[in-house]
């Protein structure tokens, strides 16, 4: 009997052990992935960055639409000084949406025309096993310039 409940044990920690590495593993590509898309919309290339997005992102705006509307937030914000990762975790659920892959990553940012930047990402791993940005959102107060 105490080999029955030592292997258990055993089979539960190697399983526990096994399911850390692969949600490490998933949070290290998401935020990879996070990060080449903030460098895409950093340096302007809108239209690459859309590409990245999941299908409910580009359902509620066209190419066309996507370029116009980040290159006027990006004209809002200014110049990027930087960005740091604050918070990064793994979901397999998001309330109102399908079970599925989900890394959340939250970020202190520093823009030339913003203070107290945050953005936040949430990443959605396709049927493909490739990471999409599936939403994003940001809260900041403008500096005031002064001519």
């Amino acid at each position: 009997m105490k080999k029955l409940i030592i292997i258990f044990i055993s089979l539960f920690l190697l399983k526990s052990i096994s399911a850390q590495k692969y949600t490490e593993k998933y949070i290290n590509d998401a935020n990879e992935v996070a990060k080449e898309w903030w460098n895409q919309i950093n340096s302007g290339k809108y239209e690459q960055s859309y590409s990245i997005l999941s299908d409910i992102l580009k359902d509620r705006a066209t190419i066309t639409d996507w370029v116009t509307q980040m290159s006027l937030l990006m004209d809002e914000f200014g110049d990027i000084k930087s960005r740091t990762v604050t918070k990064t975790y793994f979901k397999n659920n998001l309330e109102g949406f399908k079970d599925g892959f989900y890394v959340i990553i939250e970020y202190d940012v520093n823009y030339s025309k913003t203070r107290k930047h945050k953005e936040n990402i949430i990443l959605k791993q396709s049927d493909q096993f490739k990471w999409l940005i599936f939403d994003f959102n940001y809260s900041f107060h403008h500096i005031e310039m002064t001519e």
